[in-house]
């Protein structure tokens, strides 16, 4: 009799010994079935069973924690994705994938300090499959006054992203604040060239032109007074030929401005009406000179 029960005992915790990994490769299996018909809640379903099967998850595999918070991401729940991760992450798993989409959750939760440190993690270890990212960390380091990692993050961009009017006019003003004039007059044209009504351009390069043409006027000027000869006139009127054209320029852009910002009009009026003088059109020039009361 005692042989008897021993071996009834013995044969249950050999159903029980081979049913609990059976019902562990059907968890999983089930899990992966649904996601790969896109039943994504379901498959979800399946992982955290799956998962409960390990109380102290010395067991499992960061790999695991990571695919499940793929297919939770899939579902809707990226709250449930991101703790996924973070298993997966104590576990020491990572890939390009996981810190991407990591990155993504934190963008839609407007944690900038978060999504800046999956990016970066991304950009470091795994950076022949993070060259998507690079304008993402161009806006951040330009959003959170990182000017340097920012000026740094321009030269990863493509030349796609490069000739995108927010990033170049964030280029500009980059430039702007650092000093780089020479760098600015280059940025502010390929500004215009992509929006011709780019007002941070336009304040740049109507003045700048300006300037310039009021600094020739006037060298020419002098000069003719200092030798009032028939071959100095001629140089003379060679000369303001150019000049002309560079007042009209300065002029077409600040006209632009002059409609675009009706309350800074006090700012451009002085401009053109100095124009306006040296195209002795004195009417209009009045007309300007009334903005500056």
């Amino acid at each position: 009799m005692r042989n008897k029960n021993l071996i009834i005992l013995l044969l249950a915790l050999v159903i029980v010994s081979c049913g609990a990994p059976k019902n562990l490769i059907s968890y999983k299996e089930n899990a992966e079935l649904a996601a790969s018909g896109g039943n994504y809640t379901e498959a979800t379903k399946a992982w955290k069973e799956y998962f409960a099967q390990f109380p102290g998850m010395n067991e499992l595999d960061g790999a695991e924690y990571a695919r499940a918070a793929q297919t939770a991401m899939k579902a809707g729940d990226s709250g449930l994705a991101v703790e996924w991760f973070d298993q997966a992450r104590y576990k020491n798993y990572g890939d390009a994938e996981m810190y991407a989409t990591l990155a993504g959750i934190y963008q839609e939760q407007g944690n900038l300090s978060k999504e800046l440190s999956a990016l970066e993690f991304l950009k470091t270890n795994f950076e022949n499959e993070s060259s998507n990212i690079n304008n993402r960390l161009f806006s951040i380091y330009d959003e959170t006054g990182m000017k340097e990692k920012a000026l740094e993050a321009w030269d990863d961009l493509s030349q796609e992203e490069k000739s995108s009017e927010q990033n170049l006019e964030k280029y500009f003003l980059l430039n702007r604040e650092k000093g780089n004039d020479q760098l600015c007059d280059s940025v502010s044209i390929a500004l215009l060239n992509v929006n011709p009504e780019n007002v941070p351009a336009l304040e740049w390069t109507a003045p700048k032109i300006y300037h310039f043409a009021e600094k020739r006027y006037q060298t020419e000027m002098a000069n003719y007074e200092k030798n009032r000869t028939r071959s100095q006139y001629r140089i003379l009127l060679k000369e303001l030929d150019k000049v002309t054209a560079d007042f009209k320029k300065s002029l077409g852009y600040f006209e632009k401005l002059w409609k675009l910002r009706p309350d800074s009009r006090k700012e451009y009026a002085g401009y053109m009406s100095n124009i306006y003088v040296r195209f002795n059109d004195e009417k209009k020039a009045a007309y300007y000179r009334n903005f500056l009361d």
